[in-house]
């Protein structure tokens, strides 16, 4: 039985309870009796426990009192020592204050000699020993050993550090040295050219220990940095070379006086080949280059991108000429722009790939060399910089090469005139859209608000060249048909027009989104979370250079705009961005409102000249017509004519019987595309009709433009009639009222002033005055002389 439990921390009654009867041996005993006969052992083993605490309760108590003796006798002797250590405390304090004083000065004084001596000795000694080793350094450098020169020159070393002081004579020493440096280096300097140039790995180690050694490292890190660019620099000569056709003895690569388009071409083709090349020999030159020297020195990686960044200057020198000889000779910029793109992409494809590289050996995250890799990058789209700088200017020759080439606006025939507008309108937009997303990749996005500038430039040309093919279609018509007459024809083919200007207006509405769109895609959604600040002040110039800071993706747009643009095309794209972004309806493209609204309104007032004519035609001198006097022959000194026995004219039954066609014959024009009728006249404007009279219905608006016309001018024609006769006057009551019952079945609602004319020419002269109160002046003025009152 395991008694031991009974003495453990997490001792459990029912546990020990359950192991004991678990370990019953005798089978044939019943658990009645076990239990008994544990409880047995159990109780004797209490006994014994309790026969142990008394046996040592008693042994304790007789031992207490020579304990309590022997405190006594231990406190005793802890206050002697506490005395005796207060006597020996009181002792030094007395010495100290009597004598150490003066003996730790004199001790402090003497240990200075002694230093000052042992300095002496080492630097007599350091002398003796720099005198042995500069006694023949002549004979050590014409041995040639580089080991025991460079053992020798850190023997030198070491004396000369134990020997430095501010004396002349330190001075010199250190002259002396660096000058047998200089001697060493310039002995061994041709083999190590050699050496780095055969790539000989075990020779460049022990180069690597030696100018360890004598601590000139960094003049054979020059050495291979040398050796490398003239490397690289000899193999743009190669390529060079290779391309003699085009690069043959230096001489620009497109000739200025040449219109060869295929040889244009192929010598674009040249030099794609000569970069591709160039990058891809600077691609193997990366990735063997860092692992060779890498096994040589510790900032293998700085070193190699500094030897890209200074070849990349040399090539860049001839690229760059290539480039501005390509865009001064170039006659087709369609052709340019997309060799810019390949030329590019094949610079991107480069620098991906050295990204992904330093990317995978983590040298993005330590800032020097993520700021080494940026003026890398930098440099490599360094020659797009300045082709960039004319993008506006690029762009716009190519979009009105475009459309001088491509895009026909003008016919002999009217119906192919009309049909060659509607076409361009897709045709153009299309050309803008394709423009758009080249912009975005080939500048990714930096040149977007020159790209916007070409843009109100090629547009407005286009407008300009519309008006210009609407107004010829106009002199087309008045010299081919009577100009006064009824010319429905020609009014469809207007209407038609009106419908493409709707159109323009609509997809001109749709760019200004799609330029927003593109802009808030390309620069705020995908670069940052914050809002951006209009760049006005420094703090909000300085906005790209703080987000480099903050970001470590040197392929981000931040960074583009950094390798791509100036401090003042930043802050014009960042104005931009930011008066975007601001939410405040901002318009990129608002010069180009003026001039398409001023379409509109040109289209439609000649559309309005044509329905307009035949009334013009009928109320062109109506005041000086012969019929107000003819009314009046035979009649005079006869009665006058009663009103109910004289019916309207021909000239004014002609005018209302037109204007009651008008619904009918505008209908068919103004079934289809109403939307885009509706918008152009919301932009545009139709002669006689005020913005607030304008309706959805395009029918109802040019009935009351033609109305409203018609009205003001029968109104002024008939004021500048002269004297009337009676019967006269009475016949000009009839044609009023009449046209006015045509006005109101046409839907005019102001026809006042016709109105006051009826009422002054029915009122006798006595009630004439009073009548005359509340009507204008001049129709006063005019019925008073007509009626000679």
């Amino acid at each position: 039985m395991d008694f031991s439990k009974f003495s453990d921390d997490d001792f459990d009654l029912k546990d020990w309870i359950n192991t004991a009867l678990q370990s019953q041996i005798d089978t044939n005993q019943s658990k009645e009796q076990y239990v008994g006969t544990l409880v047995t052992k159990l109780q004797v083993l209490i006994q014994e426990i309790n026969n142990s605490i008394d046996e040592t309760s008693h042994q304790t108590i007789q031992n207490f009192p020579r304990v309590l003796r022997e405190i006594d006798v231990l406190k005793q002797e802890t206050f002697m020592l506490k005395e005796q250590m207060k006597s020996v405390r009181d002792d030094l304090l007395k010495v100290e204050k009597n004598t150490v004083s003066d003996s730790m000065k004199l001790l402090l004084e003497l240990d200075i000699v002694r230093t000052n001596l042992l300095n002496v000795q080492v630097a007599l000694q350091e002398a003796d020993n720099w005198s042995n080793l500069t006694s023949d350094l002549d004979s050590i450098l014409a041995s040639k050993d580089l080991k025991t020169i460079s053992n020798h020159i850190e023997s030198m070393q070491n004396s000369l550090e134990l020997l430095q002081d501010d004396s002349m004579d330190f001075t010199n020493r250190c002259a002396l040295l660096e000058d047998f440096k200089n001697k060493f280096e310039t002995m061994i300097s041709t083999d190590i050219v050699s050496c780095f140039n055969s790539k000989s790995l075990s020779l460049s180690k022990n180069y690597v220990q030696i100018f360890s050694q004598i601590n000139r490292l960094d003049n054979l890190k020059k050495y291979y940095y040398q050796c490398e660019v003239a490397r690289n620099s000899a193999k743009i000569v190669e390529l060079e070379a290779y391309h003699e056709n085009s690069f043959k003895e230096s001489q620009v690569l497109f000739n200025l006086e040449e219109d060869n388009t295929k040889d244009f071409i192929e010598k674009s083709d040249n030099l794609m080949t000569f970069i591709s090349s160039w990058l891809d020999y600077l691609i193997t030159t990366w990735h063997n280059e860092i692992q060779w020297c890498k096994q040589l020195f510790n900032d293998y990686n700085s070193i190699v991108i500094n030897i890209l960044k200074k070849s990349s200057e040399d090539f860049n020198k001839i690229y760059q000429t290539y480039l501005g000889n390509m865009l001064n000779s170039c006659k087709d910029h369609s052709i340019l722009l997309n060799y810019l793109a390949k030329y590019k992409e094949e610079t991107d494809r480069f620098v991906q790939t050295l990204h992904s590289s330093c990317e995978n050996m983590s040298l993005l995250s330590q800032s020097f060399l993520n700021d080494l890799l940026f003026k890398l990058f930098k440099q490599f789209y360094s020659p797009y910089k300045s082709i960039f700088k004319q993008y506006s200017s690029i762009i716009n020759k190519n979009l009105q090469k475009e459309l001088e080439k491509n895009i026909k606006l003008n016919s002999f025939e009217v119906i192919e005139c009309v049909q060659l507008l509607d076409g361009s309108v897709n045709r153009i937009f299309s050309l803008i859209e394709s423009e758009m997303q080249r912009c975005l990749k080939l500048t990714n996005g930096c040149c977007f608000y020159m790209m916007i500038d070409a843009f109100k430039m090629f547009l407005k040309s286009y407008v300009d060249e519309f008006k210009r093919v609407v107004s010829n279609l106009k002199e087309r018509r008045l010299e081919n048909t009577t100009k006064d007459d009824e010319d429905w024809d020609s009014f469809r083919h207007f209407v038609k027009i009106i419908q493409i200007v709707g159109q323009l207006i609509i997809r001109y509405e749709d760019l200004e989104e799609s330029l927003q769109r593109n802009l808030l895609n390309n620069f705020v959604h995908k670069t940052r979370h914050g809002s951006v600040t209009t760049p006005t002040t420094q703090q909000a110039f300085n906005f790209d250079h703080q987000a480099l800071q903050t970001n470590q993706n040197l392929q981000s747009i931040v960074s583009f705009k950094e390798y791509f643009m100036d401090d003042n095309d930043r802050l014009k794209l960042n104005g931009l961005i930011a008066a975007v972004e601001s939410g405040d309806d901002y318009s990129m493209m608002k010069d180009l409102l003026k001039p398409l609204f001023s379409l509109s309104e040109l289209v439609h007032k000649f559309s309005f000249e044509i329905v307009y004519a035949p009334i013009k035609k009928i109320l062109k001198n109506l005041s000086k017509s012969s019929i107000w006097q003819a009314i009046n022959t035979g009649l005079i000194n006869k009665e006058t004519i009663p009103l109910f026995a004289m019916a309207p004219q021909e000239y004014i039954t002609k005018i209302g019987q037109y204007l009651l066609t008008l619904p009918q014959n505008f209908e068919p024009f103004t079934m289809h595309d109403s939307n885009n009728l509706l918008i152009a006249l919301r932009k545009g404007k139709l002669p006689y009709l005020d913005e607030k009279d304008l309706s959805d219905d395009i029918t109802a608006c040019w009935l009351d433009s033609i109305a409203n016309a018609t009205y003001t001018n029968l109104s002024d024609e008939i004021l500048k009639i002269g004297k009337l006769e009676v019967n006269s006057q009475r016949q000009l009551i009839i044609d009023i009222e009449y046209i006015n019952s045509v006005f109101d079945d046409v839907g005019l609602k102001d026809y006042s002033n016709l109105s006051s004319i009826i009422e002054l020419l029915k009122v006798n002269e006595q009630e004439f005055d009073e009548m005359s109160g509340n009507k204008p002046v001049r129709i006063v003025s005019a019925i008073r002389k007509m009626r000679d009152f």
